[in-house]
């Protein structure tokens, strides 16, 4: 009996190891199998069935808790299939199609569309509403009904609205309809050729709209009727002709209007009549004929550069007014002290008398006019004049030291023909940039007390001797300041050409003269006359015919032969210089359009060439930041891509040593089931012998 005890009890020991040891395994990866094994052998008293106490071992193994949780995954599937909601509507892009609706009972509509719903996918700090990927056309709105918003109209409150990635080629009447509260509406570059004549009906709420970069051809008169708090409206860069006269009766609130670069050739004198709030207008690059600026007293800014107007009327009220690059000969209006800036370079100018009726200007561009002569007695009532620019005119007279303008800093007489100025002392004593060169100066005298900071003398027809006396009390010329060659009889000083006389405007009249000869006798010799000549001829001739009334004189053919030659030449050479002068205005416009460009400041006073250079120097500039740019990037980027190859690397040799661990596991495992298989076979060992069982007990 004692080795039977002893038996027992080893097997005893044995199996709390086992079950030890699959315990401790099981909790080190996670898996605890503890539970599924008993803690201590469970005996079964002899009067009771063996069956009995197998089902309470089952039970103990947690079979009726594996019904439980097959249970629990049944009411689970239940729930689940009862959270699934059959068809449900899926939004795409923003949008949502619908099917075709149905009317009551269920019986369909033959004749209702598709609808085609658009609604607002994000907000920004500018915009609270922002439409995405929105393409409506023509066949669009015909197979559609197109919905703007929820169906909610409450929910459609937003005030700032725009669209991103989007083309509109029609505007419908459908779009405004459910936002009531709109004040901002960004319409640009949508490509929108046509406007349906209530697209705006609704939108009495809308204070700026903006419609500029599009393909508009024509508006509707009645296309802003109702937009009675409408104070900004912009229709930059589209393709308008004519304006309709009544387009903005129903805008009484309009302060801003910008219609640049479109075609209009025409603005009738109603069309702003209803508009007393307007302000700010701006008509740049278009065709305009007639525009008379007079009808709109409220106007205080005006740009009307680059048409064709040839008549400028001024408003009572403007304080600033750009017409530049026009046709203007004649500028008329009330007397108006407000205005301070006016630009009219570029026309067809040939007198000054009309500045009299504005004497709070404080800048005048005049250049690239046709004056001949600039006189005190217009500019009397000046008392804040401050730049007058009259370069690339025809001036051979200026008279403004008799009353000169006390106020005046800038003066530009450059690319004139003017010969004496030394009567203009007084006035050129005051100002600080004094702007002479491309004439025909002799002499020019300044006090010791003059004011002038910067002072341009090249490519005149100086004395030595005045040139040195005037070189020594003021600034020295700058580097652009200069002439590279002079002509015979003359020398060059301080990089400047003059020529030594003793009396120089004598001088000038003589080669004058002589140089007039020259060309006379060299024309005369190769058998032709002047052109002034020709026309002197021509002029006696038809006078002479004129007086002799219908009496007929004998023709002379060589005469006829030589003017019709002369007024072939004198044509071609005047479409020849137009040529010449318009492509120097291309290059001009295309200069002050780059330096806009490139948000650079214009020097007024220096040469077109300077300014040129000033944007190469930009660019050139903007090109090395680009390049030192991209090497920075291309750095980031090679150090991005080393920095993943390490990354990949230490992914690798985790991956490594995750399946090794996986492995390891894996016998563990192994090991685990083999021990269970043994404590099994030693428990079924023991409940088949009952000696054993009668000594554990």
């Amino acid at each position: 009996m004692c080795w039977i005890r002893r038996a027992v009890t080893l097997i005893g020991v044995f199996l709390f190891i086992c079950s030890s040891d699959v315990a401790v395994v099981s909790a080190q990866y996670g898996e605890y199998y503890y539970s599924q094994i008993p803690r201590k052998i469970t005996t079964i008293r002899p009067h009771q069935p063996s069956y009995g106490g197998q089902q309470a071992y089952e039970a103990q193994r947690g079979y009726g808790g594996l019904q439980s949780l097959q249970g629990q995954q049944s009411q689970g599937q239940q729930s689940y299939g009862g959270h699934q909601a059959f068809g449900a509507q899926q939004s795409y892009g923003g949008h949502q199609s619908y099917p075709d609706q149905q009317s009551y009972r269920g019986q369909p509509n033959i004749n209702a569309k598709p609808r085609l719903q658009y609604r607002c996918r994000e907000d920004n700090q500018q915009y609270d509403c922002v439409f995405y990927d929105v393409h409506i056309n023509a066949q669009t709105l015909a197979t559609h009904d197109v919905i703007f918003g929820f169906d909610d109209v409450t929910l459609n409150s937003q005030k700032n609205v725009t669209f991103k990635n989007s083309t509109m080629r029609t505007l419908p009447e459908t779009f405004l309809r459910s936002f009531g509260q709109v004040e901002l509406l960004n319409l640009n570059d949508l490509q929108i050729e046509e406007v349906e004549s209530n697209a705006f009906e609704t939108a009495n709420t809308i204070q700026k709209l903006h419609m500029s970069f599009n393909a508009i051809r024509y508006l509707p008169p009645n296309a802003f009727q109702n937009l009675r708090s409408l104070t900004e409206l912009l229709l930059d860069r589209n393709m308008l002709k004519n304006l309709p006269r009544t387009m903005f009766y129903g805008t009484p609130n309009l302060t801003v209007l910008s219609i640049s670069n479109n075609n209009l050739e025409l603005i009738e004198d109603g069309t702003f009549q209803a508009n007393s709030a307007l302000q700010l207008l701006e008509m740049v690059s278009n065709k305009l004929t007639h525009f008379d600026l007079s009808r709109v007293p409220s106007l205080y800014h005006g740009n009307f550069s680059f048409n064709q107007l040839t008549t400028l009327a001024l408003p009572v009220s403007v304080e600033s007014l750009d017409a530049s690059h026009n046709r203007i000969n004649v500028v008329r209006g009330p007397e108006n002290e407000n205005l301070f800036l006016l630009k009219l370079q570029h026309n067809n100018l040939n007198d000054t008398a009309w500045l009299l009726s504005y004497p709070g200007l404080i800048e005048v561009d005049l250049s690239y006019n046709e004056l001949e002569k600039i006189t005190f007695r217009h500019f009397v009532n000046m008392k804040r004049l401050q730049r007058l620019y009259v370069s690339n005119n025809r001036l051979v007279a200026l008279n403004l030291g008799n009353g000169p303008i006390p106020t005046l800093n800038v003066l530009d007489l450059s690319y004139n023909h003017l010969v004496h100025v030394e009567r203009n002392q007084a006035q050129f004593d005051t100002v600080e940039y004094l702007n002479l060169h491309h004439n025909s100066i002799v002499t020019l005298k300044l006090a010791s007390n003059h004011s002038v900071k910067v002072l341009t003398l090249s490519h005149n027809d100086w004395d030595c001797k005045n040139l040195r006396e005037l070189l020594e009390i003021t600034p020295p010329p700058t580097a652009s300041d200069r002439d590279q060659s002079c002509k015979i009889d003359y020398q060059l000083e301080h990089n400047l050409c003059c020529k030594e006389s003793e009396k120089p405007y004598l001088d000038r009249l003589i080669q004058y003269i002589l140089e007039t000869t020259a060309a006379e006798k060299l024309q005369r010799a190769q058998g032709r006359c002047s052109a002034e000549d020709a026309i002197t001829s021509v002029q006696s001739l038809s006078h002479f015919i004129t007086e002799k009334g219908g009496e007929q004189l004998p023709s002379n053919q060589q005469l006829q032969a030589e003017v019709k030659v002369l007024d072939t030449e004198v044509h071609s050479l005047t479409n020849q210089q137009t040529q010449l002068e318009h492509l120097l205005q291309n290059l001009h416009t295309e200069i002050d359009a780059n330096l806009r460009l490139y948000r650079l400041q214009k020097d007024g006073l220096a040469r077109p060439s300077d300014n040129l250079k000033k944007v190469f120097t930009h660019l050139k500039e903007r090109h090395a930041f680009k390049l030192r740019e991209s090497q920075a990037r291309r750095g980031e980027a090679n150090s991005k891509q080393s920095e993943t190859e390490t990354l990949e690397q230490e992914n690798i040799a985790l991956q490594t040593q995750l399946d090794n661990r996986k492995e390891v596991l894996n016998q563990l495992k192994q090991e685990t089931t083999l021990k269970r298989k043994k404590v099994k076979m030693l428990e079924a060992k023991k409940n088949r012998n009952p000696d054993t069982r009668h000594i554990t007990k």
